[in-house]
């Protein structure tokens, strides 16, 4: 889960920022300085070293042209020349050779420091012996402190060494320290007003940033609503007990925290159909209409999050189970409300789960899963909202393990068929069978498909099972085959299976292959799921039809679509649902939406099959209501494969 203290303000971060301006400044000034110095100390001391040796050069001139008067000529050119324009030279040193010449002077040089210099030019000069007849040297040495430029020039006849202290370049080299020292201080406070002034942006920027972020983090995008994290982030402030998402800084406040709360899990019901009929910019819309509507409902002390696809939590503190009941009826007609999209107006439908604090948990976890277990209560029984018991944590418990199955269930053909007789109500002959998919788990044993097929559905393999039902149905008809039975095999498919774009060449194919008959294979779909879909699949279904695979619609009447809806599905068989025949005997109601039944399945050349027949009288009112064909218990009750084959064998009629 994302840590949110990474998002959170940080005090240290403008100081930290401006500690490091600062050591950029101070880097950069320092080596501005030492470049500065370096450089102004070799542009120095070069102009110096080219000024020492004109004036060798100059000695040697005039030596070469005074002949018998060099001496002279020396002494004059150091009296009226060098000293005068050196007056700061405070140390100078001269030597001369040349024939009958051997002249120095001395000028406040050492004699140690005289030979110490002179031993090291005569190292230097030996070791590079020109071969021209003219050489020259230079170089400059440090001793005592003191930094000496030497200058020796060789030929026609004279040598001459100078050395002198480079005072001059010392005290520029002072005083460009000084003026560095100084533009380095203002450089330094340059950069701590723009570190200053640049950290504080920079600061804001990023805060700003950090709270874009935080809210991305803890908001759906889609419906604006805060999301799971922000459930999670606002109930460790009211619930002692649920684990941090970040630690909280000294300065935050908490919540108030209630004594008591209810949490409603919200999941519903056709969001997936409207997403794979229409779009997903259709299930957008949705679901922000959905979150408007539930939001409008709410007090401004209870919060709706989104925590993902069509699910919703709802907490609502210090509100009571009874209250909470009335709550829940209330979004229960909220979502009940139909909604237009495409000009075709959707009844979403949900599924809500409820959870109290903290008598079913004292944490948010905890709590949250709760509200899902007895949300997944209220969608098997199609309740419409349920309360968490401790027998909901077994199923859910169930549940979960079963969702970590269903690869093994689908891989290893876990799932197999029980196979329910229909007959013909005046004679009691087996016009065809209803395969009803059980599952053999390892551990559970035999599951009928309502602890399974919400799983399939959730998993996104619902299109998988779909193939896996129509090849499991296809190879137990020609099984059959070589026994000599013919027998259709009806299949309840998802509309969902429809929106395979491939199924039915895959099942064409799969007919071809074992030589069976279309008109043997019977697709039945739920009406009140059909009713959302009908301009998107009904093409499919008219495709399945052409093709001659038999079609039909399964628990007509439990469904909210109209009549214009149905007539655009053109079916074989109507299968009227069980709740209208169950009590028939009794109910004027049923019996009249029996009767409108069978009158609307003759209107459109299909037949009417009566589901859920228990009894003898049943089926007597059923005959003489016109309706030809049914299937229930008073006939037989669904079977294994072994047992089918026997009673398809022996020709026997219902009941026996």
């Amino acid at each position: 889960m994302p840590r949110l203290q990474e998002l959170q303000k940080d005090k240290s971060f403008r100081l930290r920022l401006i500690l490091v301006c600062l050591g950029v400044a101070l880097f950069v000034s320092a080596i501005y300085v030492v470049v500065s110095y370096r450089l102004s100390s070799d542009l120095g001391i070069e102009a110096e070293t080219v000024s020492l040796h004109r004036q060798t050069m100059l000695f040697h001139a005039e030596l070469v042209e005074a002949d018998n008067e060099a001496t002279q000529r020396l002494n004059h050119l150091i009296e009226l020349t060098y000293l005068n324009d050196h007056v700061r030279t405070e140390l100078l040193y001269v030597e001369v050779h040349g024939d009958a010449l051997d002249w120095s002077l001395n000028h406040n040089m050492t004699f140690s420091q005289i030979t110490i210099i002179k031993e090291k030019i005569h190292t230097k000069t030996s070791q590079n012996k020109p071969s021209s007849p003219m050489s020259m040297a230079n170089g400059l040495e440090k001793l005592d402190g003191e930094h000496f430029l030497w200058q020796v020039v060789e030929g026609q006849g004279y040598s001459i060494i100078m050395i002198e202290a480079a005072s001059s370049v010392d005290a520029a080299l002072s005083l460009i320290a000084k003026r560095l020292s100084i533009t380095s201080f203002i450089v330094f406070w340059l950069a701590l007003w723009l570190a200053i002034t640049l950290s504080s942006w920079i600061a804001k920027r990023v805060q700003g940033k950090n709270d874009v972020l935080a809210k991305l983090a803890t908001y759906d995008s889609l419906t604006g609503l805060p999301n799971r994290l922000y459930l999670i982030n606002m109930m460790q402030s009211i619930m002692p007990e649920t684990p941090a998402v970040y630690e909280k800084k000294a300065h935050e406040t908490p919540l108030e925290t209630p004594n008591r709360g209810c949490l409603f899990a919200i999941d519903l019901d056709k969001f997936k159909e409207v997403n794979d009929t229409f779009g997903h910019s259709s299930g957008d819309l949705l679901l922000k209409e959905v979150s408007q509507k539930l939001a409008l409902t709410l007090n401004p002390t209870q919060t709706i999050m989104r925590i993902g696809g069509d699910e919703f939590i709802i907490w609502a503190p210090d509100l009571e189970i009874e209250e909470a009941h009335k709550l829940a009826q209330k979004l229960i007609d909220v979502c009940n409300e139909p909604i237009v999209i495409h000009k075709l107006s959707i009844n979403t439908g949900a599924s809500i789960g409820l959870a109290h604090y903290p008598s079913h948990a004292k944490d948010a976890e905890s709590l949250m899963v709760c509200a899902d277990i007895a949300m997944y209560e209220a969608k098997q029984k199609h309740s419409g909202w349920s309360i968490f018991s401790e027998r909901n944590t077994q199923l859910g418990h169930q549940r979960l393990r079963l969702r970590a199955d269903l690869e093994s269930a689908l891989s290893e053909r876990q799932i197999k068929f029980y196979y329910q007789p229909k007959v013909e109500l005046n004679s009691g002959n087996i016009i065809g069978v209803e395969a009803l998919a059980r599952w053999y788990h390892p551990t559970d044993g035999i599951l009928a498909p309502v602890h399974f097929i919400d799983l399939i559905e959730q998993s996104g393999r619902v299109q998988e099972f779909g193939r896996y039902v129509i090849q499991s149905a296809i190879q137990q008809l020609a099984l059959w085959k070589t026994q000599g039975l013919s027998t259709p095999i009806a299949i309840n498919l998802s509309p969902y299976n429809l929106l395979d774009p491939d199924l039915l060449d895959f099942t064409l194919a799969l007919l071809k292959q074992h030589s069976i008959v279309t008109k043997q294979l019977e697709i039945e779909l739920i009406e009140s799921s059909t009713s959302i879909n009908i301009d998107n699949i009904a093409s499919h279904l008219n495709d399945f039809k052409r093709a001659g695979i038999t079609l039909a619609i399964d628990d007509f009447g439990t469904g909210m679509s109209s009549l214009s809806y149905i007539s655009n599905i053109k079916v074989n068989n109507i299968k009227i649902d069980r709740s209208f025949i169950r009590d028939i005997e009794d109910g004027a109601n049923k019996k009249a939406i029996v009767s409108a039944a069978i009158t609307l399945a003759t209107s459109f050349d299909c037949h009417a099959i009566a589901e859920g027949i228990e009894t003898k009288t049943q089926a007597d009112i059923l005959i003489k209501m016109g309706c030809l064909y049914g299937q229930g218990y008073y006939y037989a009750k669904p079977m294994p494969t072994n047992e089918i084959e026997a009673l398809l064998l022996s020709n026997a009629s219902l009941p026996l």
